[in-house]
């Protein structure tokens, strides 16, 4: 009876609908990439996909979800009774692309997770606005923009929406452990399983990538993953780029809880994902002088430069357990711009990056080791 059950999902695979190949977005560097299962990947034959995934249900009517993330845009009940009608109306490629993939989709995340499912309902509520590209508690995933205070991003569409709506279950099925179902403690409790940027999200991510090569083509998630925009609202991209891509290799048998479980609570990998104790300031106090200095032994960056030969500001000296360390910032990297803007000395680059650190954040473009790349510094709220 399974041997029938995994056929009629292989088959499923074959016969993916022309949905699944829409394009990434405009603002991609790929506009025209369609979107289909790789044919060079022999593994339709082999996976051992679970035959009665949970069930995904969108909810459209969010009027207070929509309220709470938003109570000053939405004070009134015409605002939120209008944007709610174009959600419905909205773009009907989202839920026509998830029934083609969903179920595949689904088995791949538990299979490469090697979590099993214990919800049997998923609800993704789609809104017009969020502040962020998504969240996986609740499932919530913007349809039109990601709203902040001072500016409003187009939201993801296409295939980069179906990866991005992956990488939210991914997450929700690595909480599926809060059900009940498993009394691993020291998974739960596992250091690369507490919240944050640079590790629970870097577990997700480790899932979603995966499972996004079995369901889409690469050149379109070369273009996704190479966008400003994936790498603005994943800051802990290039830390999972450079230390488990290649070497954390999921499949059915070496799965992510497999991994996890084999990792010591204080390896040098564990130790690299630490993410830095930031001291919570209001907008309006003044930062005190060992905040602002750019010194590796202290400060709230936490990393020292100087100006080399060709004009760049190299970083000679870096604290592990600063901010700037946490955000992926290296000795030797050259920095280039700050926010698209040349730093002329380190006093300069020290106030371009204060100055929008706690609101948008601050996109550095540096060279490390004959390359250029880019990297998000972002604070991290924690009180101690």
């Amino acid at each position: 009876m399974k041997q029938l059950q995994y056929m009629a999902m292989i088959f499923c695979l074959l016969c993916l609908s022309p949905a699944a190949q829409e394009t990434i977005g405009d603002y991609l560097p790929s506009p025209d990439t369609a979107g289909s299962i790789s044919d060079s990947i022999s593994w339709r034959d082999t996976l051992p996909l679970n035959p009665d995934p949970p069930v995904v249900l969108f909810e459209t009517g969010n009027y207070y979800l929509l309220r709470s993330f938003y109570p000053d845009y939405y004070a009134s009940d015409y605002r939120i009774k209008r944007d709610l009608r174009q959600i419905i109306r909205g773009d009907s490629s989202l839920y026509t692309q998830w029934d083609s993939i969903g179920v595949t989709a689904l088995g791949l995340i538990e299979m490469f997770s090697g979590i099993r499912w214990e919800e049997r309902i998923l609800t993704v509520h789609p809104v017009k606005y969020l502040p962020v590209d998504g969240m996986a508690e609740p499932l919530v995933i913007p349809m039109e923009g990601i709203k902040r205070r001072d500016y409003t991003e187009a939201a993801p569409r296409g295939i980069y929406r179906q990866v991005n709506l992956i990488k939210q279950l991914a997450a929700r099925n690595l909480l599926q452990y809060r059900h009940g179902g498993y009394r691993d403690v020291y998974f739960a409790g596992h250091p690369l399983m507490e919240g944050g940027i640079y590790r629970f999200d870097v577990m997700s991510l480790c899932i979603a990538v995966k499972c996004a090569e079995l369901l889409f083509p690469a050149d379109s998630l070369d273009a996704i993953y190479s966008s400003d925009s994936w790498k603005r609202h994943n800051p802990g991209w290039e830390l999972f780029r450079r230390n488990f891509r290649d070497t954390w290799e999921l499949t059915a048998d070496s799965t992510l809880y497999y991994y996890v479980k084999r990792e010591p609570y204080h390896s040098p990998l564990v130790a690299l994902t630490v993410p830095p104790r930031v001291r919570r300031t209001s907008e309006n106090e003044v930062p005190r002088q060992e905040q602002v200095r750019l010194g590796a032994g202290g400060g709230r960056l936490g990393f020292s430069v100087i100006r080399d030969e060709k004009g760049y500001l190299e970083v000679v000296d870096i604290d592990s357990t600063g901010l700037a360390y946490a955000n992926g910032l290296m000795v030797g990297d050259k920095i280039r711009r700050v926010n698209g803007e040349y730093a002329r000395n380190a006093r300069e680059l020290m106030g371009r990056i204060l100055d929008k650190l706690d609101t948008e954040g601050v996109y550095l473009i540096a060279i490390r080791d004959n390359e250029e790349i880019g990297l998000l510094l972002l604070p991290l709220q924690e009180e101690y």
